[in-house]
C-alpha cells in the first residue's frame, strides 16, 4: 500500500472478469492513490495475470453508466461523491462501486466512454472545432475534471456541488512551483504561475475571470485568494494573510445574494490587488469595490433573496442578540416579504452567522463594531415596515406604527421627532431661509427606501474602508519602496433578467469593457505582432465588441450621456430619454427594435440580446444620500453612525481625537483625586500595620525595610528576599515569554496619514454624502459617471499588469451536477474559445528580441555572434529544430513551448560543462601551487639538513683532534709509552673506538651507553666512559655566561685527563640510571629559580596561594594524591620534569634532547632548533614540554641535596607538580564519561571549588586569574554538553580541551610559565573528583538512568502523531476531512500537518495511520547500513542518538581541541590524511583516533560530511521558503519567518541542525581567538546545509547564495544571542544560590538551642531551612533545564503569533465574546 497522506479506507473492488474469482476484493486506498496503485493491488490481492492490462470503473445509479477511471485519477474522490451510506461500505444494490475488467473485455454493452478527446489542453485536439471542443469538455466533466487548458488560458465548468479533497492544502502544495500545464488542469496552477512570473520578470500581474451569472466566479476567486494566501502563508505565516481570508466571508455575506441562477451570486464587482514584496510575501492588500446593487433590497424577481447578511443575523442570532437588536422573523420583515420565502437550510444559516463572526474578527471588528453594525441592519429591515396613512387633511401624512418608530430611535440612536419629521417633510434650503414642505404618500415612500438603501450603502462602503485599513501597510505610502501586485478582478457576470433595469446596463458594459480588454490582450496585440514581424501567419477573426461600447460610453451622444443630460432636466422623463435614444442610435446596428408597446430598447451585446425597461433610469442615476437623511443620522448619540454619514472622514478623525483627548484628561483628573483620598485615607493604617508587623522575628524576616545587604555576617537580620529576587525576576521573564495575552487594541491604528491614503484608494466609488448648502454650485456626479470613472481606472491598472485569463461556465440552467451541452455551446460560441484554441494552437508561446536572445543563449553560440537572425538560425539548424516550432521575424525570434524548452535544457548543459571545465582548471592551479611549495620546502630541508650533516662532521673531526693532543701532551701517558709499547697500542684502540662512538651519540645515546657498559663487562676491566653525560650541557649558548655555585670551573676537556676519576664518575651515572635518575629541572639553577616563585608565594601572608587549593580539592574525596600517593621530595623535586620512565615514553622528542654532548654540536643544534616550530606534546604529559625549555638550563654537577635542604626550601602548600602529573597522567584520566548526571556533578563540583576561591580571595595573582578563568570557560563548555543523551567523553579529552584554553589564557610569553603550573592544579581537582565517584559508583546500586525527555515541541496541537507536524488551521473556503471525508465548512478551526498538508478534525487525529509523507524518514535499502557518509540523515539517527555519530564525535572533538585554532574552519588539512580519516569513519565511527590528526583535517570532514548529505539538513522541499523568509523587510519578521521554516525539517534533520548550530555558536564565542565570526561560519556552511535543488539551472544557485548566507547567518546570531541570554540566567541562578547556599550555612553555625523555650524559635529556623534548601534545589534545577535547552532552536512566542491564535477560536466562544463586548 502506497498511501502516505489521510486515512487508508476500506474500498471493495469489484471484478468483471472471465476466470473464478472472489465476489469483491476489499482493499485500502488512501486519499493519493491513484487508480494505478488500486488496480495494482487488486491484481496482487485476486491472484491474476500481471502481464495483461486491467481498468477501473466507476458505476453510478444514475442510468448506471460506467466511467473509466485514468491512471492517475484518485478513486477516494470519487467515493466521497456518494451518498453517506455509500462510504463506508458500498454493495452493487445501491447502485455506487467499483468494477475491475480485462481493458479488452466487451460486457453487455457497457463501454467506458471513448477518451480519445479527453485531453488535458485544447490545443492537443487533432482537430480543432466546436464539437470537438465541447465533447472534450463533456468528458472531462463526466470525470468530475472541471478545468481545462488552452494553453495558459483556463477553463473551468461551474460542477454546482463542492468536490471534496480538490482545494485542500495539499492541492497547493502540489501545484507549488510546478511549469503551467506539467500537472492536470487546475485553478491553483494558475496562482502558482502568476505568482513565479511576478517574481521572475518583477512585473505585476493580473487575473481576470470572465463569464455570466452562476459560472462560479465568486468560487474561483476565493480560490485563487485563497492560494495566493497560502503560498505567501507557506513563506511565512503573519496576520495579514488571515486578514486577507477573513474579508472574502464579510464581504460575501453583504454583497451576496441568493438569484434565480446562483445561490451565491455576488451583487457588486470587486477587483482584489494582492501587494507583495519582491521576495514573494504579502505585504498589504487592496479591495476596490463597483456599483452594489442596493435596490435588492427593497425589491427583487420572485425566486430571489436579498443579501444574505440579512439571513444570517435573524436566523443565527441568539436570545439575548434578538432582544438587543429588536428582531423580528424574517417573514415580519416587509423587506423581506415574498411568497415563496422558504427558509428550508435554516442550519446552513446558522452556521454561516458564526463563520461571519469570525471573519469579522479576522479582519479587526471589535465585539462592540459588531454590535453596531448588527443594529444597523436591523434598523435598516425596520424601516420597510415604517407605513404612511393619508390623514383628513390631505396635506398631512401619519407615520406608523408607534412602536416600529421608537425602536427605529433605539437602535439608530436618533430622536423619534427628528426621525419623523425626516420621513415626511422635505427640507429646501436657499439664500434667503429654509423651507418645508410635505412629501406625498408616494414620494414618502420613496424616501423611505432610498434611506434604508443610502444607509446599507454607507453601512458597505464603511466596511470596504475598514477592510482596507486593516489590510493597509504603511510602506504603500512610501513611493521609494518597491511594490508587486498581483490582481484578481472579479466582475459582474453577464445578466439576462425578466426585467433588466439600469444595474444590469451597468453591469453588461462592465462585463463588454473586460471582454474588449481580453480581445484586445488573447487575439489583437499577439496577431499584430506576428505581422509587424513578417513572419508567416495566418490571421484568426474573432468577434469585436468595439462599437457597443462606443454605443453606451461616448462622451455626447452614448447612453450614458443622454442619461445624464436627462438627469439634470427638471421636466425631463423616463419616456424623453427613450424617445432621445432612439433618434440619435436608431440606425445603430448594436440597437435593435422592440416594441412600442413597452417602454424599451434592445442592445446587442457580445453575449446575446438584452431587453432593458427604461423605466426607473434618472432616479438610479442620480440616487445618494438625501440631506435630510444625512442631517438625522448625524445628530445620533452613536459615534458609529456619524462615520457612515461623513463626508470628510479626515476631518471627523480629527473632531475624533479631539474629543478623545478631552475626555482622557478629564478621567485622569478624577482619577488623580480619588487615588489621593483614598491614599490618604489608608496612611495611618498602614503605619500601624507595619509597626506591629516588624516587631516579631517573622516581621523583620519578611520586612524589606533595610536596604538589601550581600555581607554574611549578619545572617539572621537578612529576608528570604536576598537571594530570591533574581530568581523570582528570572522566572517572570520566562512566564512572560510564554504568556499569552489577549490583545484587545487592534494591531494597525488608524491615523490621519494612513486614513487619508485609504479613503483615497477607494474614493471613485464612495455614495455622495452631501448637506444642504445654499451657495453650493457643483453637483455631486450620477451613479453612470461616478461608475465609468472607476471602471476607466480599472482598465488604467489592469493595461499595466501582465493578463491570465479564467474563463468560467455554467453546466446547465439548475443548480445541480449535470452537462447542459446546448448551454455550453452557446457560451463556447460568444466567448470565442473555438478561435482562443486555433490561436494558442497555431501561436508561438516564447519570443524574444534578437538583443534579448543573444543576451540569453549567448553560451549556445559561436564566439563573437552578433545579433544577426543568421547566426540564430544556424543555431537552430545546428540544434536540428523542428522548422513548424520557431519562426524569426525582423526584430524577434518566436518559439514553441517545445523548442524553447530544448533550447533551455541545452542551455542549462552547456552552462554546467563550462562550470565543470572552470572547476577542474582550479583545482589544477591549486594543484600545481601546492606542488611548487612542497618542492620549495624539499629543498629547504635538504639544504638545512646538508648543513647539518657537514657541521656534524666538522664536530667529530674537532673532538678527535682534541682528544689526540691531550693523548700526546698527558706526562702520564708519555711514561706508560715508555714502559712498554704494547699495553700503549691497546688503549689507543680502545680510544679511536670510543670516539667513533662518540661521533653516534646523539642518534642512539642509550644504546651507546648499554654498548659501552657491555664491552667493559666482557674486557673484565675498566674503560673511559662515554660522553653521554645527559643534561650537563648547555643547549643555549647564552647559559655559559652564567655563573654557577660549587667547585672551581674547569675545562671540559681536562676532566677526562685523570682515567680514574673518570671511571668514578661512570659508576656513578650508572647507579643513578639503575635509580631512576631525574631530569635536568633538579638542577641547582631550575632549583634556584623555583626557590625564587616559592618565596613570592610565601611573602603573600595569609592570602592563599592557587597550590593551597589543591588541599580542597582533594578533600573533596576520600584520599589525596599529594599526600597518600607522593612521597616527600627532598631535593625540591616538586617543580622538576618527569622521571625516566616518563622519558622514554616520550621517544625520540624527549631523548635527544635531553642528551647532546659536545659544544659545537650543542651550539649548533640551539641555533638551528630556535628557528622550527615547537611541536605539540606527543603524548598526555603536559611536563613533556620541558624538552622546548632545557635550552635555559645551566650546566651544574648532579648532586642530590639533603633532607635538610629540602625543608628550607619547600613550600607546604604546594603539592601538585609535574611529577605529580607524571606519575599520575595515566591513571584516572582514561575513565569516560557516560552519564549527564556526572557532566553536572563535576560542573558543581567545579563551581564550588572556584567559590571558595573567590570567597577566600581578596586579591587575585596571575596564576590565579588564569585559573579562575579557564575553569569558569570550562565550566560552559560542560554545560553545552548537557544535552547529550548518551555521552562518551574521556576525562583525557576534557584534560586536553581545558589545556588549550589554559595556553590561549596565557598568550604572552611571560605567562607561559604559569601553564604547567594551573594545569597540574586542575588536573588535582579533576583526579580527586574522579575518585570520588568511583567510589561513589561502587558504593551506589546501579539505576537506571532516565531518558531525557525530547525538549522539542512537535506543534501548537498537542497530539502530533506518526511526525507529522500539526497546528491549528483556519479553513476559509469549504475543504473536506482527509481522514473521515466530510466536510470542513469556512471559517470552523480544522488541524493541518505544515509539512504534507494533510488537514483533519481534532477529532480525527487518533485516526492517523500513515507517515507524514514529507517528514517521515525515507530510508534508500540499496544504500549499504554500516555507511556513514553520503546516506540520509534519518539513517544515521534514531530515538537514542538523535544526531549521527559521526556527526557528535567530529564536533565534540573540535570543541575540546580547536576552538581556540585560528581559522579553525576556513583552512583546510591534508588532503592524504582527510583520505584516510574519511576511510576509517565511513564504516567505523569509533575506530579512528582523532588525536592523531590535525583540527583542520577533522573540521574539513565535517564539512565534507554535509556535503555529500543526498538530501541537505535544510532540505531541497524548504529551499525556496528559507529564501524568501530571509527577503522579509523587518528583522523580526525573518527570524521568526525562519524559524518556523527549521521547525517543518524532519526530526533527524532538525536535530543535526540544531546540534551544528550550537557547535557554530561555540565556535563563533571564541572570534577574537579564532577569528571566525557568524558571518564567516555562514560564508562556509551555507553551501553545505542549504543548497539549490534545481541542478538543471545553474546560474539559480549562484543567484542565491547571499540569501543562503544570510539565512544562515541569522540562525546563528540569533543562536548566539539566545545562548549569551541563557548563559546571564544561569549565572544569575548561580549566584542566588552561592548566597542561599552561604546564608543556609552560615544559619546552621548560629543555631544554639540552649532552653526549652527556645524551641519555637528553632522550629522557625527548621522552616526557613527548609525554604532555603527547597528554593536551591529548585534554582539547581531552573539551572539544569536552562543548560539542557541552550541548542534548542524552537521559535519564540511574539505578540502576532498570540493575536492569531486568539482569532482562531471556535465558534463555542462567539458568545462570551459578545458579551464581554456589551
Amino acid at each position: 500500500m502506497s498511501s502516505t497522506d489521510g486515512e487508508a479506507r476500506v474500498v471493495q473492488i469489484y471484478p468483471r472478469l472471465s476466470q473464478d474469482t472472489a465476489t469483491y476484493c476489499p482493499l485500502q486506498v488512501g486519499a493519493v492513490d491513484t487508480a494505478r496503485t488500486v488496480i495494482h493491488n487488486a491484481v496482487v490481492t485476486l491472484g491474476l495475470d500481471a502481464t495483461k492490462t486491467y481498468s477501473l470503473l466507476e458505476v453510478r445509479r444514475a442510468g448506471r453508466e460506467e466511467t473509466l477511471l485514468e491512471a492517475g485519477e484518485r478513486p477516494l474522490e470519487r467515493v466521497m461523491l456518494w451518498p453517506p451510506r455509500a462510504h463506508r461500505w458500498h454493495p452493487q444494490c445501491n447502485g455506487y462501486y467499483f468494477i475491475l475488467q480485462d481493458q479488452h473485455a466487451n460486457n453487455g454493452g457497457h463501454q467506458a466512454e471513448n477518451s480519445s478527446l479527453c485531453h488535458d489542453d485544447l490545443c492537443n485536439l487533432q482537430t480543432v472545432t466546436e464539437e470537438n471542443i465541447l465533447e472534450a469538455l463533456r468528458q472531462r466533466f463526466n470525470r468530475l475534471k472541471i478545468y481545462t487548458y488552452a494553453r495558459n488560458i483556463l477553463i473551468a465548468i461551474n460542477p454546482n456541488k463542492f468536490l471534496p479533497l480538490y482545494y485542500n492544502p495539499n492541492y497547493v502544495k502540489m501545484y507549488e512551483k510546478q511549469p503551467l500545464g506539467k500537472l492536470s488542469p487546475h485553478i491553483f496552477a494558475v496562482a502558482d504561475s502568476a505568482l513565479r512570473a511576478m517574481l521572475s520578470r518583477q512585473v505585476n500581474q493580473c487575473i481576470v475571470l470572465s463569464g455570466e451569472s452562476g459560472s462560479g466566479k465568486t468560487e474561483s476567486c476565493s480560490y485563487l485568494v485563497h492560494c495566493l494566501t497560502s503560498l505567501s502563508q507557506k513563506t511565512y505565516s503573519g496576520g495579514l494573510e488571515r486578514t486577507v481570508l477573513g474579508a472574502g466571508p464579510v464581504l460575501e455575506a453583504f454583497g451576496n445574494a441568493k438569484t434565480a441562477e446562483n445561490n451565491n451570486s455576488s451583487r457588486f464587482g470587486k477587483f482584489i490587488q494582492l501587494n507583495y514584496l519582491e521576495s514573494g510575501v504579502i505585504r498589504g492588500a487592496v479591495i476596490e469595490k463597483y456599483l452594489l446593487e442596493k435596490f435588492r433590497l427593497v425589491s427583487r424577481d420572485p425566486g430571489e433573496r436579498s443579501y444574505h447578511v440579512f439571513y444570517y443575523l435573524l436566523v443565527g442570532a441568539s436570545k439575548e442578540e434578538q432582544q438587543q437588536f429588536h428582531l423580528l422573523k424574517p417573514q415580519d420583515y416587509v423587506y423581506l416579504q415574498q411568497e415563496d420565502l422558504h427558509l428550508d437550510d435554516v442550519e446552513k444559516l446558522g452556521r454561516e452567522y458564526k463563520r461571519l463572526h469570525q471573519a469579522m474578527e479576522m479582519v479587526g471588528f471589535l465585539a462592540s463594531t459588531k454590535n453596531h453594525i448588527f443594529s444597523i441592519l436591523s434598523a435598516i429591515l425596520l424601516l420597510g415596515n415604517v407605513t404612511y396613512t393619508q390623514s383628513e387633511d390631505a396635506e398631512v401624512l401619519d407615520v406608523g406604527p408607534a412602536e416600529v418608530l421608537s425602536t427605529l430611535s433605539n437602535l439608530l440612536k436618533v430622536k423619534t421627532e427628528v426621525l419623523v419629521k425626516t420621513l415626511v417633510k422635505r427640507r429646501v434650503v436657499t439664500a434667503g431661509a429654509a423651507v418645508l414642505s410635505q412629501y406625498t404618500l408616494q414620494e414618502a415612500t420613496a424616501v423611505r427606501d432610498s434611506m434604508a438603501r443610502s444607509l446599507y450603502g454607507a453601512l458597505f462602503d464603511w466596511i470596504i474602508l475598514h477592510i482596507n485599513h486593516a489590510m493597509f501597510n504603511r510602506r504603500d505610502m512610501e513611493e521609494s519602496v518597491p511594490c508587486l501586485s498581483i490582481g484578481v478582478l472579479d466582475m459582474f457576470g453577464f445578466e439576462n433578467l425578466r426585467t433588466n433595469s439600469f444595474e444590469q446596463l451597468c453591469i453588461n458594459f462592465s462585463i463588454e469593457k473586460v471582454q474588449c480588454y481580453i480581445n484586445r490582450h488573447v487575439f489583437h496585440l499577439e496577431q499584430e505582432d506576428y505581422v509587424s514581424e513578417g513572419i508567416a501567419w495566418r490571421t484568426i477573426n474573432y468577434t469585436d465588441n468595439s462599437r457597443c461600447i462606443r454605443l453606451i460610453s461616448e462622451e455626447s451622444t452614448g447612453l450614458f450621456a443622454l442619461l445624464d443630460e436627462e438627469s439634470n432636466l427638471p421636466q425631463a422623463t423616463d419616456e424623453t430619454l427613450l424617445d432621445k435614444l432612439k433618434q440619435r442610435h436608431g440606425d445603430n446596428p448594436s440597437v435593435l427594435p422592440s416594441s412600442h408597446r413597452e417602454p424599451t430598447f434592445i442592445i446587442q451585446h457580445f453575449a446575446g440580446r438584452v431587453k432593458y425597461h427604461i423605466k426607473g433610469f434618472r432616479q438610479k442615476n442620480t440616487e445618494h444620500i438625501r440631506p435630510e437623511v444625512i442631517s438625522l443620522l448625524r445628530s445620533s448619540e452613536r459615534a458609529f453612525v456619524h462615520h457612515l454619514v461623513a463626508s470628510s472622514p479626515e476631518a471627523l478623525f480629527r473632531w475624533g481625537v479631539l474629543r478623545a483627548t478631552i475626555r482622557i484628561l478629564t478621567v485622569f483628573k478624577k482619577l488623580g483625586r480619588q487615588r489621593a483620598e483614598s491614599i490618604s485615607g489608608r496612611r495611618g493604617s498602614r503605619k500601624a500595620f507595619f509597626e506591629k508587623r516588624g516587631s516579631t522575628a517573622v516581621g523583620r524576616l519578611s520586612s524589606n525595610s533595610l536596604p538589601l545587604d550581600f555581607s554574611f555576617d549578619r545572617s539572621d537580620e537578612h529576608p528570604l528576599d536576598v537571594f530570591e529576587d533574581i530568581f523570582v525576576n528570572y522566572e517572570k521573564r520566562k512566564k512572560n515569554r510564554g504568556s499569552r495575552r489577549k490583545q484587545l487594541i487592534p494591531k494597525n491604528l488608524v491615523d490621519l496619514h494612513s486614513l487619508r491614503h485609504i479613503v483615497g484608494l477607494t474614493a471613485h466609488d464612495r455614495t455622495s454624502k452631501f448637506i444642504f448648502h445654499p451657495h453650493r454650485s457643483t453637483k455631486p456626479p450620477t451613479v453612470s459617471t461616478q461608475f465609468q470613472t472607476s471602471l476607466g481606472k480599472l482598465m488604467e491598472s489592469m493595461e499595466k499588469a501582465e493578463p491570465f485569463f479564467i474563463f468560467c461556465l455554467r453546466s446547465n440552467n439548475g443548480k445541480d451536477l449535470h452537462f447542459d451541452a446546448e448551454l455550453v455551446l452557446q457560451q463556447i460560441k460568444y466567448q470565442g474559445l473555438l478561435q482562443m484554441v486555433r490561436l494558442k494552437k497555431s501561436g508561438f508561446s516564447a519570443k524574444y528580441t534578437f538583443k534579448e536572445f543573444v543576451e540569453q543563449f549567448r553560451m549556445l553560440l559561436p564566439k563573437g555572434a552578433t545579433m544577426r537572425p543568421e547566426h540564430i538560425t544556424e543555431l537552430f539548424e545546428k540544434m536540428k529544430l523542428d522548422r513548424t516550432n520557431y519562426q524569426i521575424g525582423k526584430t524577434k525570434v518566436f518559439l514553441k513551448e517545445k523548442a524553447r524548452q530544448l533550447l533551455q535544457d541545452k542551455y542549462n548543459k552547456e552552462v554546467m560543462h563550462h562550470i565543470i571545465v572552470l572547476q577542474r582548471w582550479f583545482r589544477a592551479s591549486l594543484l600545481r601551487m601546492h606542488f611548487l611549495q612542497k618542492k620549495d620546502a624539499t629543498m629547504l630541508i635538504q639544504r638545512n639538513w646538508r648543513e647539518f650533516y657537514e657541521n656534524q662532521n666538522r664536530a667529530a673531526t674537532v673532538i678527535q683532534t682534541a682528544w689526540k693532543s691531550s693523548l700526546k701532551k698527558s706526562k702520564h701517558q708519555r711514561e706508560k709509552e715508555s714502559n712498554g709499547s704494547e699495553n700503549r697500542l691497546g688503549r689507543d684502540s680502545l680510544t679511536k673506538k670510543e670516539l667513533t662512538r662518540q661521533q653516534k651519540v646523539e642518534l642512539s645515546p642509550n644504546r651507546t651507553q648499554q654498548r659501552s657498559g657491555s664491552r667493559e663487562k666482557r674486557e673484565g676491566r675498566g674503560s673511559p666512559p662515554p660522553l653521554t653525560r645527559p643534561l650537563s650541557l648547555p643547549l643555549d649558548p647564552k647559559a655559559k655566561e652564567e655563573p654557577c655555585p660549587g667547585p672551581p670551573k674547569a675545562s671540559s676537556l681536562q676532566r677526562y685527563t685523570d682515567v680514574e676519576a673518570f671511571k668514578e664518575k661512570a659508576e656513578k651515572w650508572r647507579e643513578r640510571l639503575s635509580e631512576g635518575e631525574r631530569t635536568d629541572e633538579s638542577s641547582p639553577e631550575v632549583q634556584r629559580r623555583h626557590g625564587v616563585r616559592k618565596n613570592e608565594f610565601q611573602h603573600k601572608g595569609k592570602s592563599v596561594s592557587v597550590d593551597e587549593l589543591s588541599k580542597v580539592s582533594s578533600s573533596g574525596s576520600d584520599s589525596s594524591p599529594s599526600t597518600n600517593e607522593i612521597p616527600a621530595e627532598t631535593d625540591g623535586s616538586s617543580f622538576s620534569c618527569q622521571s625516566r620512565s616518563c622519558d622514554e615514553d616520550l621517544g625520540p622528542h624527549g631523548s635527544n634532547n635531553s642528551q647532546l654532548t659536545t659544544p659545537e654540536k650543542i651550539w649548533f643544534l640551539s641555533k638551528f632548533l630556535r628557528k622550527r616550530p615547537k611541536y605539540p606534546p606527543v603524548n598526555d604529559c603536559p611536563s613533556s614540554k620541558a624538552a622546548l625549555t632545557l635550552a635555559n638550563y645551566t650546566p651544574q654537577p648532579y648532586n642530590r641535596p639533603t633532607q635538610e635542604t629540602e625543608r628550607v626550601g619547600r613550600n607546604p602548600t604546594i603539592r601538585i607538580s609535574r611529577a605529580t602529573r607524571a606519575l599520575q597522567c595515566n591513571t584516572s584520566l582514561e575513565r569516560e564519561i557516560t552519564d549527564p548526571n556526572e557532566l553536572r556533578k563535576l560542573d558543581e563540583f567545579l563551581g564550588n571549588q572556584v567559590n571558595e576561591l573567590q570567597s577566600r580571595m581578596k586579591k587575585l595573582s596571575p596564576t590565579e586569574s588564569v585559573f579562575l578563568t579557564a575553569t569558569m570557560q570550562f565550566r560552559e563548555t560542560i554545560k553545552g554538553m548537557y544535552s547529550v543523551q548518551k555521552p562518551q567523553i574521556g576525562y583525557k579529552d576534557l584534560m586536553k580541551g581545558y589545556e588549550n584554553q589554559v595556553n590561549t589564557l596565557a598568550g604572552s610569553k611571560d605567562k607561559k610559565t604559569e601553564v604547567s603550573l594551573v594545569v597540574n592544579l586542575f588536573q588535582s581537582m579533576l583526579d580527586g573528583f574522579i575518585r570520588g565517584e568511583l567510589k561513589r559508583v561502587e558504593s551506589e546500586p546501579v539505576k537506571a538512568t532516565k531518558a531525557t525527555k525530547n525538549r522539542r515541541k512537535k506543534a501548537a496541537c498537542p497530539n502530533s502523531p506518526l511526525d507529522h507536524l500539526f497546528s491549528t488551521y483556519q479553513v476559509n473556503i469549504m475543504q473536506s476531512c482527509d481522514l473521515c471525508g466530510s466536510y470542513i465548512w469556512g471559517m470552523e478551526k480544522a488541524y493541518m500537518c505544515s509539512a504534507c498538508k494533510l488537514i483533519c478534525h481534532k477529532n480525527c487525529l487518533n485516526k492517523i495511520i500513515t507517515d507524514c509523507s514529507t517528514r517521515c524518514d525515507r530510508k534508500d535499502d540499496s544504500v549499504p547500513g554500516s555507511l556513514h557518509f553520503g546516506v540520509q540523515v534519518c539513517v544515521l539517527t534514531s530515538k537514542a542518538n538523535p544526531v549521527p555519530k559521526v556527526v557528535e564525535l567530529l564536533l565534540i572533538h573540535v570543541e575540546l581541541n580547536g576552538l581556540y585554532t585560528e581559522g579553525i574552519y576556513r583552512k583546510s588539512g591534508s588532503t592524504c590524511r582527510a583520505r584516510e580519516l574519511h576511510q576509517i569513519l565511513e564504516t567505523d565511527p569509533d575506530g579512528p583516533c582523532l588525536d592523531n590528526y590535525s583540527i583542520h583535517t577533522v573540521t574539513g570532514l565535517v564539512k565534507r560530511w554535509l556535503r555529500e548529505l543526498p538530501d541537505p539538513l535544510m532540505t531541497f522541499s524548504l529551499y525556496s521558503d528559507f529564501l524568501h523568509a530571509v527577503e522579509l523587510p523587518e528583522k523580526a519578521e525573518r527570524i521568526r519567518a525562519i524559524y518556523q521554516k527549521v521547525e517543518e525539517l524532519p526530526p533527524a534533520n532538525y536535530s543535526t541542525l540544531e546540534r551544528l548550530i550550537f557547535h557554530l555558536v561555540r565556535v563563533a564565542k571564541e572570534e577574537e581567538h579564532n577569528k571566525m565570526s557568524p558571518s564567516s561560519l555562514a560564508i562556509v556552511f551555507a553551501p553545505c546545509v542549504l543548497r539549490s535543488p534545481d541542478v538543471n539551472d545553474p546560474f539559480l544557485g549562484m543567484k542565491d547564495v547571499s540569501k543562503t548566507t544570510m539565512c544562515v547567518e541569522i540562525l546563528i546570531s540569533e543562536q548566539f544571542r539566545r545562548y549569551n541570554e541563557k548563559m546571564q540566567n544561569i549565572q544569575q541562578l548561580e549566584y542566588a544560590e552561592a548566597l542561599a547556599v552561604s546564608q543556609l550555612k552560615l544559619r546552621r553555625q548560629n543555631t544554639l538551642i540552649e532552653k526549652p523555650s527556645e524551641l519555637d524559635v528553632a522550629d522557625h529556623s527548621d522552616e526557613l531551612e527548609r525554604t532555603l534548601i527547597d528554593r536551591i534545589k529548585s534554582i539547581k534545577q531552573e539551572k539544569v533545564d536552562l543548560a539542557c535547552g541552550l541548542p534548542d532552536l524552537e521559535r519564540e512566542q511574539s505578540d502576532n503569533d498570540n493575536l492569531d491564535s486568539l482569532s482562531l477560536m471556535s465558534s463555542d466562544s462567539l458568545g462570551s465574546l459578545d458579551s464581554e463586548g456589551q
